[in-house]
């Protein structure tokens, strides 16, 4: 138990205040309380003497002066000696410091005892009158206004009598604070002897530990009252400490037994111990076997998922989230249909596996993920583990293994068409060219400006200028521009297919590429007559070639703007095709490199393509457009001029409907060309 007088010292475990300490604050508090009783008495008699001196005696003063110079003589004889003798009669004669007279505001006599005081000698140069404390005056001796008193007071007077005054004050002030505080200490030792008794009594009570020690009570007054409650607080302190001793040796038999018991719980929590110290270890060694499969499963770049009898997921790994868009904590516990829309048409294959343990595979599925379309093989394993019904389901994204042999069978396909193109571009180039020079022979030989031909007519008699007229009746000129414009066309075609046999003749040298693009562009616009088209609104074309602004690139210039030329002309007449007319269409180039490549893109908002389109879109004389329209071998020479010739990739990307993306990516190091 603590010792009561310390809990009557410190005040901190028992809440009872110290009052010897009450007693030193209250002294404080008192002391202050005079301190500033001073200082307020001070600050009153400094403003009651500045307010007798200069606020009420001085102007009293200078008023009086002024009443007794009402009389004074006008008559410019006398006029100084009655203000000498007025000065010397006028009640408070010292003080005046100087007066001076004045008639329509010029000075005329005056009586001044400072010689460092110099009178104004007009009324307007008079100084203003401060305020406070007013020393100076100006009066009308007549009702007319014509004469006037000035008169200045004696400030040294007014000092003194501020001075005395204060001093006074103070005296006074300094006598009432001696008394009260003398009063204020044989009142607080009346207070102060009963307290130290009382903290006697508990510093021997501390010491001898004896609670039935008592105070003894003084007046009947409060601090009695403090008495008698320490009194009886000693007593209820002597019945606890009795009651304590009984129960300390109650808690000492009590605390033989709890020692055994804690012995004996000592020994089952050592045994209880060592038990769960073998499960931890056990259930560490399993939850680090647990997320080491873990690991391994959501580091493989196959989706895999485990399903139960009633196709619920037990196991989704990272992969399955990607491809899902679903989380792991989303998919755990769900059908397996709800969480992977994808696998609602192949549960029955599910079920096949599961009733008769069978491997069950499904190839080539086509999944949109994100606008992309994503080719997924799945194999669905039936599990061999006794007692459980389950399956587990292995999906691989194969989209580049896809695309890579779709671009392996159109590089066969191309190699295959090489050949094939060298021997029909020679046989066909022999009488197509005899086509065109005999067509341009006819029109040369029909025209009537050339001499030979008007000399041949005349021999037979024969009007050429009728002749020409007959022919344009008959429309002939306009068959003859046919069949040279298709022989030139045809001309056009056997030029590209001959592309697809020799390898560039052209030398690669490092370019701009974005001065490329716009030529193209400029080409473009206008072979194509897209001009008209973006004036009128209905096409809009976007160019983002800033990141590539400064990029120069190893290639042939003529064949990479026929590439970027080719596309543009797709991108038109898949906008002039779009299934929605509502908005303009729109052509984006952009042009972007990665640390070994350049990308352009060529997109449009056209028509877009489907799958089986989008396989054959490379393939030589491969053409959706009507016959007569395309020759299919616009996009199958931009193809061999990236691939064959620049060593890079062209892939397509498009959605039906939604419009079309090609991709060009050339090598910004060049690439010598395999062989010759």
């Amino acid at each position: 138990m603590p010792a009561l007088p310390h809990l009557i010292s410190t005040g901190m475990d028992s809440g009872v205040k110290n009052p010897l300490q009450a007693h030193n604050r209250l002294f404080l508090r008192n002391a202050i309380l005079l301190g500033c009783s001073f200082v307020a008495v001070l600050l009153a008699s400094v403003t009651i003497a500045f307010l007798l001196s200069y606020r009420t005696l001085a102007p009293q003063m200078i008023d009086t002066v002024v009443l007794a110079f009402r009389g004074l003589p006008t008559e410019t004889d006398y006029r100084d000696l009655w203000l000498r003798r007025d000065m010397a009669s006028a009640p408070f004669p010292d003080m005046i410091e100087a007066v001076a007279l004045y008639e329509q505001g010029t000075r005329v006599a005056e009586f001044n005892r400072s010689p460092r005081r110099a009178l104004p000698s007009q009324i307007e140069f008079l100084p203003g009158q401060a305020s406070p404390p007013r020393r100076q005056a100006l009066v009308d001796l007549d009702a007319s206004g014509n004469w006037q008193l000035y008169v200045v007071g004696n400030a040294t007077l007014m000092h003194s009598v501020y001075r005395h005054s204060l001093i006074g004050m103070l005296l006074i002030s300094l006598l009432g604070l001696g008394l009260v505080t003398l009063v204020s200490y044989r009142f607080q030792r009346a207070i102060s002897a009963p307290m130290r008794h009382l903290m006697a009594v508990a510093r021997k009570i501390d010491r001898e530990e004896d609670f039935t020690i008592r105070a003894q009570k003084g007046p009947e007054d409060d601090i009695g009252d403090l008495v008698d409650s320490f009194n009886a607080m000693l007593q209820r302190v002597e019945t606890r400490d009795v009651q304590l001793q009984s129960e300390r040796d109650r808690a000492e038999k009590a605390q033989v037994q709890a020692q055994t018991l804690a012995q004996e719980t000592r020994d089952a929590n050592q045994r209880l111990e060592f038990e769960v110290q073998v499960r931890s270890r056990v259930e560490r060694k399993l939850t680090e076997f647990q997320a080491y499969l873990n690991a391994m499963i959501n580091s493989m770049p196959s989706a895999l998922i485990a399903v139960d009898e009633h196709a619920l997921i037990t196991q989704w790994n990272d992969e399955a989230s990607r491809l899902s868009g679903r989380a792991l904590d989303t998919a755990l516990g769900y059908s397996l249909d709800e969480a992977f829309p994808l696998m609602s048409d192949y549960m029955d294959r599910l079920s096949r596996a599961l009733l008769d343990k069978e491997i069950q595979r499904i190839e080539r599925v086509t999944w949109q993920q994100d606008e992309q379309e994503l080719t997924l093989d799945m194999v669905i394993y039936p599990l061999h583990l006794a007692g459980t019904i389950g399956a587990v389901i292995r999906i691989d994204d194969v989209s580049d293994k896809v695309r890579l042999e779709d671009m392996m069978v159109q590089s066969e396909k191309m190699m295959s068409v090489g050949g094939l193109a060298a021997g029909m571009a020679h046989e066909i180039n022999n009488p197509l060219s005899a086509v065109v020079q005999s067509a341009q022979t006819i029109r040369r030989r029909l025209s009537p400006e050339t001499a030979a031909n008007r000399k041949a007519a005349e021999k037979l008699g024969l009007d050429l200028d009728q002749l020409v007229h007959y022919l344009e009746e008959r429309d002939i000129p306009r068959f003859l521009d046919h069949i040279l414009s298709s022989g030139e066309r045809a001309a056009a075609i056997v030029t590209n297919m001959l592309q697809f046999s020799r390898q560039s003749s052209s030398d690669r040298q490092p370019a701009p590429i974005t001065d490329l693009i716009g030529r193209a562009l400029a080409i473009a616009m206008s072979d194509l007559n897209l001009r008209q088209d973006v004036k009128q609104g209905n096409l809009i074309i976007e160019q983002h070639l800033d990141a590539a602004a400064d990029l120069e690139v190893p290639v042939a210039n003529t064949e990479i703007e026929q590439v970027v030329f080719n596309l543009l002309k797709n991108a038109w007449q898949a906008v002039q095709d779009r299934h929605d007319l509502t908005q303009p269409g729109r052509i984006t180039i952009e042009c972007s490199h990665t640390a070994r490549h350049c990308i352009i893109q060529v997109s449009d908002n056209g028509r877009g393509m489907d799958a089986s389109t989008r396989k054959r879109v490379f393939e030589p004389f491969f053409t959706t457009k009507e016959v007569g329209e395309g020759t299919g071998l616009g996009l199958s020479v931009a193809y061999f001029i990236v691939t064959s010739h620049h060593h890079g990739q062209l892939s397509v990307s498009s959605t039906p409907g939604a419009g079309t993306t090609f991709t060009i990516k050339l090598p910004l190091v060049d690439a010598p060309d395999q062989g010759a």
